[in-house]
């Protein structure tokens, strides 16, 4: 009889091992640059999100806006585990984390309208960036970083048509 014995480790990317048929070869600093570059960009954006739901009264805004919210903190963690593991787990990375503004005053129409149109556009260049990264590196760890990297592209695109429904609702209410 064969026993099977758990074998869950603290790091994911050893589990990953078996399905990563490449070699990692040298990581490209120009990548870990690139990455940790994104991870300081999304920062910024999450803590403009998260400002965005603390000051607003449209309870549709704070729903919509806490799931890009809740998209982009996992962004950010995979983002980061992905720079620490091409730096062989030997450096912690760790990005400036920006708080929202305690106390804030509730945001006007014409405030919401351009920090949407902010946000928008910083969500296309993030899936420009993304995707521009995943082709340089495309064969890191198997195709593994650039599938990952395409997949977070492809969120920042859901995110921009997420905050154009609300910039056009915005703009289309009636007074």
């Amino acid at each position: 009889m064969t026993q099977i014995a758990d074998v869950t480790s603290s790091d994911p990317w050893l589990d990953l091992q078996p399905f990563i048929t490449e070699t990692q070869g040298t990581a490209s600093e120009r990548l870990i640059r690139a990455l940790a570059a994104q991870v300081s960009a999304e920062a910024q954006d999450l803590a403009d999100c998260e400002d965005l739901v603390k000051r607003s009264d449209e309870p549709y805004v704070r729903l919509l806006l806490g799931l890009i919210v809740e998209d982009q903190q996992r962004h950010r963690a995979l983002l980061e585990s992905m720079v620490q593991r091409l730096q062989g787990a030997a450096e912690v990375f760790s990005a400036p984390i920006v708080q929202p503004v305690e106390g804030s005053e509730p945001l006007t129409e014409v405030e919401l309208a351009a920090a949407l149109r902010v946000l928008i556009r910083n969500d296309h260049e993030a899936a420009r960036h993304l995707r521009h990264i995943s082709r340089q590196e495309a064969s890191i760890f198997g195709g593994l970083y650039s599938m990952l990297l395409e997949a977070v592209a492809r969120d920042s695109e859901k995110h921009a048509a997420i905050l154009r429904y609300l910039l056009t609702r915005l703009e289309h209410r009636t007074p």
